[in-house]
């Protein structure tokens, strides 16, 4: 990250823009973002996951006192119906429990059908998750994710299912986050100098959508890395170890390629630590 000491790596598309986010060096009200990003929080779930990485593309789009809800959830809702031509029958949206105003937008402007629309609490559709009672200080406010459906046949079958289960039938494609606070020592959410919006999609998982796929790892932005790999695999084991395993290997590889082309060689310390790790991980899931 540039001009970040509190970082090693951006772990989010909102990174470079917290200035803005406090109504700070504001020099252009609007943004639209492609960002690299780097996580290692669940290094364990990379490859046992249709949608875990280390290394992923985030896709975004911010207002800085610009433009806001209503915008911003007509525009998501557009981008995905008409230009991606996703059918809105397989689009639900969520929102937090306590806005009101994110849930009559998707009612009353854009139409979705109230069964379609859920409310979930701070730990889902909040940002920073669990900001108000946990935490962190810092600009935070409610989301508005909208999920795609995979179908019936995937999921738990039951007749209440929707996004606010974990049966894996609904996976989250975009979040709109609605940056409206700044949360003091106390708890308390004060309101920033400027409404703001920082929304997220991640381009592996978009893409799974697009191509018709259960898991980033079958997309062609991964196929080739597998399939390689594939070949080269000489381990014995279950098809779904297997699987795990190179998957976890694909991921690692392209985290430590882009890495390495932004300047952090592997070393013993901070970054190259992590690349070094990754590294390692990569060699581990070989035997």
């Amino acid at each position: 990250p540039k001009d970040d000491p509190t970082l090693l790596f951006s772990g989010a598309g909102m990174n470079q823009f917290k200035d803005q986010f406090l109504g700070r060096n504001v020099t252009y009200k609007r943004a639209t973002t492609s960002q690299k990003c780097l996580r290692t929080g669940d290094l364990d779930n990379v490859g046992k996951t249709s949608g875990h990485h280390t290394f992923f593309e985030m896709l975004g789009n911010f207002s800085f006192g610009d433009y806001f809800k209503k915008e911003a959830i007509a525009w998501a809702w557009e981008f995905f119906t008409t230009v991606l031509k996703i059918p809105q029958e397989l689009l639900w949206v969520s929102v937090y429990k306590d806005d009101d105003e994110a849930y009559d937008i998707w009612k009353d402007v854009i139409k979705i059908d109230p069964k379609r629309i859920v409310r979930l609490g701070e730990k889902d559709n909040f940002w920073p998750s669990e900001a108000p009672s946990k935490g962190p200080n810092g600009p935070c406010g409610p989301c508005s994710e909208i999920f795609y459906d995979y179908g019936v046949n995937l999921g738990c079958g039951k007749p209440g299912c929707s996004p606010a289960c974990d049966c894996k039938r609904f996976v989250e494609v975009w979040n709109l986050v609605f940056t409206q606070f700044d949360r003091q020592s106390d708890g308390s959410l004060k309101p920033l100098p400027n409404k703001n919006i920082d929304t997220g999609m991640g381009l592996e998982r978009i893409a799974s959508v697009i191509q018709g796929v259960k898991t980033n790892f079958e997309t062609d932005i991964f196929k080739p890395i597998t399939s390689e790999i594939r070949k080269a695999a000489k381990t014995a084991g279950p098809d779904k170890v297997l699987t795990s395993k190179i998957n976890a290997i694909a991921d690692h590889i392209r985290a430590v390629t882009f890495c390495i082309s932004d300047g952090v060689m592997p070393s013993n310390e901070e970054r190259g630590y992590v690349v070094r790790k990754l590294i390692r991980r990569a060699m581990s899931h070989c035997q």
